[in-house]
């Protein structure tokens, strides 16, 4: 399992729009400013999260820009990693195979940890971290 560049940026860019408020508009200069991440990066993240289903962006000169599509105590870890790397798995390989009893316990552990993480990135949502970056301010 790696974290690509684009899903951790991905994380902080829906982050930092559900900290600007519900139903507000930001605009990616913005949030890459704020955020200290290129604009162009930022445009191509803003992109890929529009065209999941994530994002809704606005034309409008002042107003213009992008809000989240749901609230954000909806957007999910696993919806965001989905929408960016819709190839990322966190299952162990299968190749190993010793056919003693220590790689059934091995296999065993492997798995309840995959589980261990599904859940933790179906259940941890983008209105979570906001708050944890507000408890860290």
């Amino acid at each position: 399992m790696k974290i690509s560049a684009y899903v951790h940026y991905a994380i902080i860019i829906l982050i930092d729009i559900a900290m600007q408020g519900k139903g507000t508009t930001v605009k990616g200069d913005d949030i890459a400013r704020r955020q200290n991440i290129s604009f162009a990066f930022v445009a191509q993240i803003l992109n890929k999260l529009k065209h999941a289903g994530l994002l809704e962006s606005l034309r409008g000169g002042v107003t213009g820009g992008y809000r989240l599509k749901e609230s954000s105590s909806r957007v999910t870890v696993e919806k965001i990693i989905k929408a960016i790397d819709p190839g990322f798995s966190i299952s162990p390989g299968a190749g190993i195979k010793t056919g003693q009893p220590v790689d059934n316990m091995v296999r065993d552990f492997w798995q309840q940890l995959t589980t261990d993480i599904t859940i933790r990135l179906e259940t941890t949502t983008i209105e979570d971290l906001a708050r944890r970056v507000e408890v860290q301010k």
